[in-house]
């Protein structure tokens, strides 16, 4: 398409200068072992009773789109009569049982391609489909949405290949963006807390940034966040993504300072969310945390693993600003307690029914809980499990716990008896979020020891396996469909106008323009010494919905002239 611009040449002279399996349960102040205990409260009481509850699953999607682009752009895709639209796309598994991408005029379904059809791609990793038949398109907003289907396993199966963009030196946290609304739609994020001296992502220490298939970020595979993690085996650790894309991320090294970055874990987007003079005591380790709510309802919640005095599990408001207030000690959520939270709880999930989910890393089989779902009431710290298991041997040490998007499903991650010598007790162990019932153990590789878990929001499990040094993605059984509304838009016009810059005015950060265009469209501008040099230099891309939006950019050196192009 043209590029059209309309040049401002400015005087710069006049400008100044960021646990066989064994349960335990307490029936007035007795130990009884064999039997699932579940708790509730009735009419302000503490009752026990017993549930028996099968537990069935619901169909789960496992193959899904993410990084949906429109012509290269995760903005808007701008089109005129005889374009055509290219619509990218990555599968992080085969869709076997095809894919659809609909276009659309508001709810009016404009175009469909298809697999069936050859239009469309269905093998793991990128794909595009392409619209060609735009001349008669009318003037406007289109929207796209990706549907991918899949005939399914008939088993939990690990759908990644332990290879080379799998490896992870040391793996200790994974985190997956669920937010549907995102650009970082299915962005994975894995720590590796130890490094090797080579010069892959998985050998340094940093948190690796992938695609829903494996592959690199686009921005790059790899960032620290420009902090300064240690390698001391366990930090960078556990890991959350608040509802602002944020990624929070534990440095179990300094006993649970917990650091939040953007969505692309770029060096000046660190904050320091809790810090020393944060924590309720001085002596704690906290390794779990769990992001929650959003905005200024915007909270953190951690477990404490110190052994001797911990917390239990504490939280802080960290509200618009991100961070929580200083010298802010939070608030216990769920603390020690003789009947259920023990010892030193390591982990913590927070599922969307308002459970609480709790485990706690045993070492030796002494007749303590290891996983634990708590109500929350009212704000108030809880005490009384709503089910609590032991599970032994094959819970001891567990490391991570995830429940998925339902609320339906909890997995537990467990290294094994042995702990850093990895014997065949380790595994990957699923529970009914609602009242704990066992349902499998998914590790389909022998008793490795797992670090951490994680949940996409289409039902797939993520694991961190430390024996084999490598991170999976494991499939639910069945077939199964998702479908992706792309974040980016087209916006259709029947023909582009030239941008124009107006305004400008001189300011101590450079100089402010006011720019007239369209709306949707992508501008550049470009700076130059002289009006006959071919090479303009770019300064800043602009995206926005509006027609015009204020633009600043800075000013030094012989720069003279500016003018705005389209950039697509």
């Amino acid at each position: 398409m043209d590029k059209r611009f309309v040049i401002v040449r400015v005087l710069t002279d006049c400008f100044y200068c960021g646990n066989p399996r064994l349960t335990v349960r307490e029936e007035f102040g007795a130990f009884f072992l064999g039997i699932r205990t579940n708790f509730a409260r009735l009419a302000g009481s503490l009752a026990l009773v017993l549930v028996f509850v099968s537990s069935a699953l619901t169909a789960c999607a496992n193959v899904y789109a993410t990084d949906i682009k429109l012509n290269g752009s995760l903005d808007a895709a701008v089109i005129v009569p005889g374009d055509v639209l290219t619509v990218s796309y990555i599968l992080n598994d085969t869709a076997s049982g095809g894919v659809w991408v609909r276009i659309y005029s508001g709810t009016n379904l404009v175009q469909t391609l298809s697999s069936a059809e050859e239009e469309a791609g269905t093998n793991s990793g990128l794909n595009t489909a392409i619209w060609s038949n735009t001349p008669d398109m009318a003037q406007g907003v289109y929207t796209v949405s990706i549907t991918a289907a899949s005939t399914g396993y008939s088993t939990w199966t690990n759908i990644t290949d332990d290879g080379p963009n799998f490896f992870v030196n040391f793996p200790s946290g994974i985190a997956v963006n669920q937010n549907t609304n995102s650009l970082y739609y299915g962005r994975v994020y894995v720590a590796n807390s130890y490094p090797t001296g080579g010069d892959s992502p998985g050998d340094q220490v940093g948190i690796l940034k992938c695609n829903a298939d494996g592959s690199p970020a686009d921005e790059g595979g790899f960032s620290t966040g420009g902090y300064g993690w240690g390698g001391q085996s366990d930090s960078p650790w556990k890991m959350a993504i608040g509802a602002d894309d944020r990624v929070y991320v534990d440095d179990y090294a300094n006993q649970g300072v917990v650091v939040s970055f953007n969505p692309i874990l770029d060096d000046n987007s660190q904050r320091q969310v809790v810090r020393t003079d944060n924590y309720p005591q001085p002596t704690v380790y906290f390794t779990g945390l769990s992001v929650i709510g959003s905005g200024a309802n915007a909270a953190i919640w951690m477990t404490d693993a110190e052994l001797s005095g911990s917390v239990g599990v504490n939280g802080w408001q960290i509200g618009t600003n991100g961070v929580a207030a200083d010298n802010d000690p939070g608030f216990v959520v769920v603390p020690l307690d003789s009947s259920f939270l023990t010892k030193s709880p390591f982990d913590i999930a927070v599922d969307t029914n308002g459970y609480i989910d709790v485990i706690q890393m045993l070492t030796t089989e002494d007749p303590a809980y290891a996983v634990m779902s708590f109500k929350t009431y009212g704000g108030m710290p809880v005490t009384m499990a709503n089910w609590a298991d032991g599970m032994f041997p094959q819970l001891l040490e567990a490391y991570g716990i995830a429940s998925d998007p339902a609320g339906s499903r909890l997995a537990v991650a467990v290294v094994g008896t042995n702990g850093f010598e990895y014997d065949t007790t380790g595994g990957i162990y699923l529970y009914c979020s609602t009242n704990g019932d066992f349902m499998t153990d998914i590790d389909q590789t022998g008793g490795d020891g797992y670090y951490d878990v994680a949940w996409d929001n289409v039902g797939n499990l993520y694991a961190l396996d430390n024996t084999r040094q490598v991170w999976r993605i494991y499939s639910p059984p069945g077939t199964n469909q998702a479908t992706t509304v792309a974040v980016p838009v087209a916006q259709a016009y029947s023909a582009l106008q030239p941008p124009t810059l107006i305004n400008p005015v001189a300011e101590p950060a450079g100089l402010r323009f006011t720019l007239q265009g369209q709306s949707n469209v992508t501008y550049i501008i470009q700076s130059s010494s002289d009006l006959t040099q071919t090479n303009w230099s770019a300064l800043k891309t602009n995206f926005s919905c509006l027609e015009n939006r204020a633009i600043c950019v800075p000013v030094g050196g012989d720069q003279e002239y500016y003018r705005a192009v389209t950039g697509q």
